[in-house]
């Protein structure tokens, strides 16, 4: 046996510390390098009418340039849009972080078993997605302070009543003939970070439906369902995702102008029965604006799209609407919604009701959300969906939202919350929605917005 001194002993054990340390520092790097060299993967654009150009990798951005007239060219991709490294807004929580109920998804990509999602709650906000209530001591929820009554502008809902009643928001038209015609579902930019913002978007106070989604890194994406009322461009345009291919078969066989995706989206599109393609960057329908940087500067001309509407068709009714001026006889009184969809570069958002407008009006980072022609996006209705978000089939780095099974579902209409549930059995189904006891949820006749979160993501404000 070999004795060392006291002093040799203490040197062998701090060499073999440092060297220890060392080796697990450039192990860590490795790792780092191999993660961020791996993260991201390239989209093409659609094959559809007229050409087109690269659209984005799904988190490099979207390509710059024009609409192409004549061949297909490839573009780099100028600006990165799914995992900017800074964050907005808070992120503290308030109240219980685990969902109890269970979302389930049929249909052709049938998941087995329910699955269950453990979601940290927004702040602030007392109850979550599961109805329980924050532990005492909790702070009062807040919302972003509203503007002055009278000094935000709406898209006006005045046309006299005629007889005719749109399906999506239960307003009568000037032009009932318009009411024949399908559904134009608009894939929207909402990125929104420090440095880079997707806002103003254009169109969107024009749309009767509009869903909000989750990509990468927390990012939200628009589908603004177009129907009822006429649209000036809309944009920015961006790609899709597989959440759309199994959301959209909910209004009929609707348009789907969106920019591009990767190749699995893309395939999954093409082969959805109940969606119309009209995707990819091809003239006159799409069309880069100067003034804005790409990705956030393609637009789409809606007319364009609609006169291209074969093999689509109108949608079917979102709900049962109460007539202009009636009240919901349920539901509690609410001032509002904080949202949070928990990601690195995830916008907070918040719903407040304004009772002298009789509408929801969004905020975004703690800002009024205003459209590209000025108007204040305010729906009569607020939809949140509690549902999970699972790999996408496409890419397993990109959520998808299931929005075929059923979930929990809080219904904001006239200034009260409906708790209640949202049903969807298959794809060809619209979304119905009903309250604890069964029966269906009327909304207030005008546009609604839906909001698809994860459960525990939501708190309401009293």
């Amino acid at each position: 046996m070999i004795v060392l001194p006291a002093r040799a002993w203490a040197w062998l054990r701090a060499t073999m510390v440092r060297r220890v340390g060392v080796g697990l520092a450039i192990v860590g790097l490795l790792v780092v390098v191999t993660v961020v060299a791996t993260r991201d993967g390239s989209e093409v654009t659609a094959a559809n009418p007229g050409t087109s150009t690269t659209d984005e990798g799904r988190s490099t951005g979207e390509s710059a340039g024009k609409a192409s007239t004549s061949t297909t060219t490839t573009v780099a991709p100028t600006t990165t849009d799914t995992a900017p490294t800074t964050t907005t807004g808070p992120t503290t929580t308030t109240g219980p972080t685990t969902r109890t109920g269970r979302t389930t998804r049929t249909g052709p990509t049938t998941r087995t078993g329910p699955t269950t999602t453990t979601a940290t709650p927004p702040s602030p906000g007392p109850t979550t997605g599961t109805g329980d209530v924050a532990a005492p001591g909790t702070p009062a929820p807040t919302l972003p302070p509203a503007p002055p009554a009278g000094s935000l502008r709406f898209l006006p809902e005045d046309t006299p009543d005629n007889g005719s009643r749109a399906p999506l928001t239960g307003l009568p038209v000037p032009d009932p003939g318009l009411l024949g015609r399908p559904a134009l579902a608009v894939k929207i930019d909402n990125l929104d970070i420090d440095g880079e913002t997707a806002r103003p978007q254009t169109g969107l106070a024009f749309a009767d439906v509009v869903v909000e989604e989750v990509v990468e890194g927390g990012i939200t994406r628009f589908v603004a369902v177009l129907h009822s009322t006429d649209s000036p461009e809309m944009g920015p345009v961006r790609s899709a995702r597989t959440t759309d291919v199994h959301l959209l078969p909910a209004f009929g066989r609707p348009l789907f102008a969106y920019s591009g995706g990767n190749p699995g989206v893309l395939a999954a599109v093409r082969a959805a029965p109940s969606i119309a393609d009209r995707g990819g960057e091809w003239a006159p329908a799409y069309a880069r604006v100067t003034g804005r940087r790409a990705p956030h500067n393609l637009y789409v001309r809606p007319w364009e799209i609609w006169a291209r509407g074969e093999g689509a068709s109108a949608p079917p009714a979102l709900g049962g609407f109460r007539p202009r001026g009636e009240g919901s006889p349920v539901g509690e009184p609410v001032t509002g919604v904080n949202l949070a969809f928990n990601g690195v570069a995830s916008a907070p958002v918040s719903w407040s009701w304004l009772p002298e407008e009789g509408r929801w009006l969004r905020q975004q980072r703690g800002s009024v959300h205003l459209d590209g022609a000025g108007y204040a996006i305010g729906p009569r209705n607020v939809v949140v969906m509690f549902t999970d978000y699972v790999a996408s089939p496409a890419d397993p780095r990109s959520p998808e939202g299931v929005t075929v099974g059923g979930g929990e579902a809080w219904v904001f209409t006239d200034g009260k919350l409906v708790r209640g549930r949202w049903d969807r059995p298959t794809e060809g189904a619209p979304i119905a929605l009903r309250d604890g006891a069964g029966q269906p949820i009327s909304l207030s006749a005008g546009r609604t917005w839906i909001e698809l979160v994860r459960p525990g993501s939501a708190g309401v404000v009293g």
